[in-house]
This record gives C-alpha cells, structure tokens and sequence, in this order.
C-alpha cells in the first residue's frame, strides 16, 4: 500500500480549486412557483441591499398599500420563499409604479410568522425580500432602486398563534423610501 503525502500547500491549493470550481456567475434560482430560471448572482453582489436610510423612519409603506394602488404586501406560503402566482401581479403593479417614478427608490422587508428560530426566520424573511427584488428586477427595475432587508418575526402584522396570524406574517412588505442621510 502506498502512502500519500500531502504538505499544507498542496491542501489548500486544492482547497482553492475546489472552491473555485464550485462558483458559478449564474444559478438555478425557483422563486416562482418552482419554475427554475437564471439569476446573475455575480452581478447582485454589487446590489444594495441596506441602503443609507433608516428601514424604521425613512420608508412609506401607506402609499403602495392604499386602496387605489394595492401591491405593498406579498404574501407567501409557510416556510417558503417562493411568490405565488396570485402575488405575482402586485408586483406588475410595483413595476408599473416605479417605470412612472424613476427617482424613487423602494424597500423590500421580509417578514415571517413566529414558527421557528429567531436566526432561521430572520434568514426566511431575507429569502423572501431577496426572491420579490429578484421578480422586480426580471421586470425592469433598476438594480440601484430596489434595497432589501429583513425583521424575520420581529415585527408581526397580526398577535396570535393561529393559521389566519400565521398567513398575515408571512410576508414581504414595500415601502418609498422617503429620506436619505
């Protein structure tokens, strides 16, 4: 039997490689309704995602939940991040919106309802603000307009430990950013 060596540059040489060829510019990406597309991950690291504003004072979220325009919630089903068909046309409307008010930026909060740990939902609502900037941008928006963040279950639109609070908590919420620093 022969034995093998390996020195400390030769392990992490190949530990490089194998990284390296693990990265891809392009991946499967099933945010809607498990249809596999293409996403440009490469291209997203430049995104911004927080912004310089306040996501707790500097964000409208009345506007695009008003009655005349009713597109600022997306809701999703339990323990996904894919946007269901019927969801899909609110963001059409956001689209719309932001085509006719080319100097506004939006916020993309994801939410989540109370089931499951408080890591494991925050990074449930990101999935989700993540997957509705994604279906925007597919649609048109400018990468540099549409900023992300995540409450996980921090901030519950409805108390309580039944389906119909759950199915209200599940959700990505879009605000006008109306204040920069």
């Amino acid at each position: 039997m022969t034995k093998m060596r390996f020195d400390l540059a030769s392990v992490v040489c190949a530990g490089a490689l194998l990284a390296l060829a693990g990265c891809k510019s392009a991946q499967p990406y099933a945010g809607v309704d498990g249809a596999a597309g293409e996403v440009d991950y490469t291209a997203m690291q430049s995104l911004p995602e927080r912004g310089d504003f306040n996501p707790e004072t500097d964000v409208d979220y009345g506007t695009l939940r008003s009655p005349d325009m009713n597109c600022g919630i997306i809701y999703f089903g339990t323990d996904s991040s894919t946007i269901p068909a019927a969801e899909r046309a609110k963001l059409e409307k956001v689209a719309s919106w932001m085509a006719k008010h080319p100097e506004k930026q939006i916020l993309v909060a994801g939410h989540a309802d109370e089931r499951g740990s408080l890591g494991y939902n925050r990074a449930l609502g990101e999935r989700r603000s993540l997957a509705v900037r994604d279906y925007l941008l597919g649609l048109g928006a400018g990468r540099d307009r549409v900023y992300t963040y995540s409450y996980g279950e921090e901030r519950p639109a409805a108390q309580g430990a039944s389906e119909a609070a759950y199915a209200k908590n599940r959700r990505a919420e879009i605000g006008i950013v109306v204040a920069r620093r």
